[in-house]
């Protein structure tokens, strides 16, 4: 069981807001830490999510440094901001590392845990982590080549991973960190997926082209970079040439818990590389220092066959062979070093051959007892493998490179190679000239009138500025919502689109006939309408009204709620005509026109009564009704007001029915749909009130969803959008630096120092 603290990254849907914390755990760490490693560990994500961020975090509490493995998934949320652009949520986990040193865990069994639990998990924070697997890590030429190269110090982007799935590009993380101590782990960083253009500061990372500057490796393939440099050349041959299987050296890896740099420490860390890949030795924990005073040096070496057999076999040279016996059997090893060292000064050959011999690793601890006199005597070695002169020949450079890398090497003698090939090859020699009077006057000249210059385009750039319109605002435009319902639905219609104004949309509403209703498609759309008059314009009355709803879904629509609202049809007589033909003896009364899209339920239910009914097209209807040529017919009450007819009562006859609904086109979202069901819960469309519909509307919607007015900062009178001022400041601080940098050496004798071969 792992204990963890959790941060969710995102913005609220609809939200004008940038990415920023939304909740976070209430434990050790707290807001700040979480929002400065968010930060740190921004790659801008690119690909298809979710993807995985691996980074870590040293705290510091109660004046002792806490190590913390960071896992961040970032995964899509399924809402869209006010632009329409759909929201990732980013989930960041933080296990304290002290828990992982007994108990190692890998992070793909680290991500498959943190990855099951809810956006907000609620206490005991605590999830049950398999252990660490070595047999489920296969390390290849591609993951080999990754490790070895991250002790270069430089970053390494793994290509050619574009169609691999998330999961194994983790798993491939995963196999890299298990190639170097489990220490490491407190400074390894890594992302399943980054941006090609973007800087961060990632040390393993996969994208579709390495950054510049970045070390690169294809996707199953090894690495050529890898013998280039020295400190990747022999962690890869480490990896190559290990005397044991994969598993056991990543096993004995996970031993290895101390925090470690692999930049810092890489001399500790290829030791333990190599330590792990021998089957003779297995690294061991830091011992307790020993206190106890110091052996004094041994007359005679102690000897060591097998280690003069494997430095043979590793160099293969005859003087070389010749000096491991020597500091093998010689009686007096002192001697035999001053002997050596006396040679390899006056004999280039002797001193190349002096040179592999330090390259063999263990050849002269493995002779002489570690406490003793060893780390003087290598150092006279050194001195006579590398004098001033060689180590400015490239062979020797390489050398020298190799032996400061290598984790055998002592640490006085690592300082003193290090200061070594920082010494030129020839000595310089600091000498000085005077600098004459008129230069330093044309110096002041010429800096003076750069900054006059620097001045006046400074203040024309602010003259300009104070007359130029306010700049663009360049944010994009909020998305298009169209709002459709018939007129006599204007205030339902204003008031959904006032609450989609206040979230950021851009609302259109829309007059439409009622018998001709078409929602449209491709941008979200909100349609207020009767279901029947729908159903026409859907179906084309093939249907009843009761199977709208279920049926909607045919044509990209679905309805969001039902208004509560109906509204009969109604039959209209000519004056001159007695309506009780058509209600006493419908028989005898004629035909009445009916529209054609009615259901066949209702259809039936009138023509039962003993109707004559003709359907026909709506708009001919309304046609032959303004014309007066239709005898009768039967219409929404909403299309009743037609001049030289009767609206007799309906004695009890089958009248359809129309409910007042409101339809979403599967462009409408969900937090939009959210917003669009505050309004219908809200209201009662059937009782519109008096007046202007849009100023009622508005009225509605501040119950709703009140107008907070945006918080601005006023900047003081007489300042600029621009900090000219401070411009000024630092062009005048830097020019004072230059005038005081070259007059000073004139105050020390009108010198200035140079460097002469």
């Amino acid at each position: 069981m792992i204990g963890f603290e959790w941060a969710l990254e995102g913005k609220r849907p609809g939200s004008y807001d940038e990415y920023g914390l939304l909740e976070w755990s209430d434990g050790r760490l707290d807001r700040e830490v979480f929002d400065k490693l968010r930060h740190r560990y921004a790659a801008s994500t690119a690909g298809d999510l979710p993807q995985v961020t691996i980074g870590t975090a040293r705290i510091s509490e109660n004046g002792e440094i806490s190590y913390y493995l960071v896992l961040a998934i970032r995964e899509w949320s399924g809402h869209r901001d006010f632009a329409n652009r759909k929201i990732a949520y980013t989930r960041w986990f933080y296990v304290p590392y002290e828990q992982l040193v007994d108990q190692p865990v890998s992070y793909t069994a680290l991500y498959i845990a943190f990855a099951a639990l809810p956006l907000e998990p609620r206490p005991p924070l605590t999830v049950a982590v398999p252990p660490y697997d070595p047999e489920a890590m296969a390390p290849g030429p591609d993951t080999l080549s990754a490790a070895a190269l991250l002790l270069n110090g430089r970053p390494v982007c793994v290509i050619g991973a574009d169609a691999v799935p998330m999961i194994d590009r983790l798993r491939f993380a995963d196999t890299v960190a298990a190639l170097l101590p489990y220490g490491t782990r407190t400074r390894f960083t890594a992302a399943t997926w980054t941006s090609s253009t973007s800087e961060h500061n990632i040390k393993l990372s996969f994208a579709r082209y390495a950054p510049e500057g970045a070390q690169t490796v294809v996707w199953g393939r090894g690495a050529e970079s890898v013998h280039e440099q020295t400190p990747s050349k022999l962690c890869y041959q480490f990896y190559t040439r290990s005397d044991v299987p994969a598993t056991e050296m990543i096993a004995r890896l996970a031993r290895q818990a101390e925090p470690l740099s692999i930049e810092k420490d890489r001399p500790k860390v290829l030791q333990l590389v190599e330590q792990s890949g021998s089957a003779a030795l297995e690294p061991e924990p830091e011992p307790e220092p020993d206190h106890s005073p110091p052996a004094p040096p041994p007359t005679l070496p102690v000897s060591s066959t097998d280690a003069t057999v494997a430095y043979r076999n590793g160099v293969g040279n005859a003087y070389t062979e010749g000096l491991a016996d020597a500091l093998t059997y010689a009686p007096d090893v002192r001697a035999a070093v001053e002997d050596l060292a006396r040679s390899g000064t006056t004999d280039p050959t002797k001193r190349q051959h002096l040179q592999r011999a330090l390259l063999q690793r263990n050849c002269f601890r493995s002779v002489i007892d570690p406490r003793g006199d060893a780390d003087h005597l290598y150092a006279r070695l050194v001195d006579a493998a590398f004098p001033p002169e060689e180590m400015w020949r490239q062979s020797s450079q390489d050398v020298a490179d190799a032996l400061i890398c290598s984790p055998s090497t002592p640490e006085t003698v690592r300082r003193k190679l290090a200061s070594l090939m920082g010494t030129p090859a020839v000595e310089r020699r600091r000498t000085w000239r005077v600098l004459d009077r008129r230069v330093r006057l044309a110096v002041i000249l010429t800096g003076t009138a750069a900054l006059v210059a620097v001045a006046v385009v400074a203040v024309f750039l602010t003259l300009g500025d104070a007359g130029e319109p306010p700049p663009t605002d360049l944010s994009p435009s909020p998305p298009t919502v169209i709002v459709q319902a018939p007129a006599d639905q204007r205030y339902a219609a204003e008031a959904f689109a006032e609450r989609l104004r206040r979230d950021g949309y851009a609302p259109a509403v829309e007059t439409i006939d009622p018998a001709t209703v078409t929602p449209p498609a491709g941008v979200p759309a909100v349609t207020i309408a009767y279901d029947l008059d729908v159903l026409g314009a859907v179906s084309g009355g093939q249907y009843s009204g009761r199977d709208v709803r279920g049926d909607l879904q045919t044509w990209g629509l679905s309805e969001l709620a039902d208004l509560g609202v109906t509204s009969p049809d109604v039959l209209l007589v000519r004056d001159d005509i007695k309506p009780e033909r058509f209600l006493d003896h419908p028989g005898e009364g004629g035909d009445i026109l009916i529209r054609n899209t009615i259901g066949g339920e209702q259809l039936r239910a009138l023509t039962d009564r003993g109707l004559r009914l003709t359907t026909v097209p709506a708009q001919e209807i309304s046609r032959r009704l303004a014309g007066k040529s239709a005898r009768a017919a039967i219409v929404p009450e909403s299309m009743s007001a037609f001049e030289g007819y009767q609206r007799p009562a309906p004695r009890d006859l089958p009248l359809p029915q129309r409910r007042l609904v409101v339809l979403v086109n599967r462009a409408v979202d969900e937090p939009m749909r959210q917003d669009l069901l505050q309004v219908t819960g809200a209201a009662d469309f059937g009782h519109a009130p008096q007046g202007d519909p849009k100023q009622a509307a508005m009225a509605l919607v501040d119950q709703i969803a009140p107008v907070t007015e945006p918080t601005s900062v006023e900047e003081p009178e007489g300042t600029t959008s621009f900090p000219y001022a401070l411009f000024f400041v630092v062009v005048a601080l830097a020019f004072v630096a230059v005038v005081l940098l070259m007059w000073r050496p004139a105050r020390l004798g009108g010198t200035l120092s140079r460097h002469r071969r």
